[in-house]
């Protein structure tokens, strides 16, 4: 028999992390909202009046805001200051 016997082997870029597990708990539960949320929802924007889903204005403001705050992440990280280097 093979040593391996018993234990998987993980393959570059097949793992499970953290952020895998998070991000299919989002998806769940966006889905589980969008299917308890079918009826539209009348929309007042810029002078426009106009019927949406419920689930459709959720979904896409909480992809609006993921958006948003991985650009103030990537500027932040751009704007601050490198960490001096100690030298031994």
């Amino acid at each position: 028999m093979s040593d391996n016997f018993g234990k998987s082997e993980s393959k570059p870029g097949m793992r499970l992390t953290w952020r895998g597990v998070v991000i299919i708990v989002i998806a769940v539960v966006l889905l589980v909202f969008a299917v308890q949320n079918l009826e539209t929802a009348q929309v007042k924007f810029l002078g426009m009046d106009f019927d949406i889903y419920v689930w459709l204005i959720v979904t896409v403001s909480f992809l609006l805001g993921m958006l948003l705050g991985g650009v103030v992440r990537g500027t932040a990280r751009k704007l601050r200051k490198p960490k001096p280097q100690v030298s031994k």
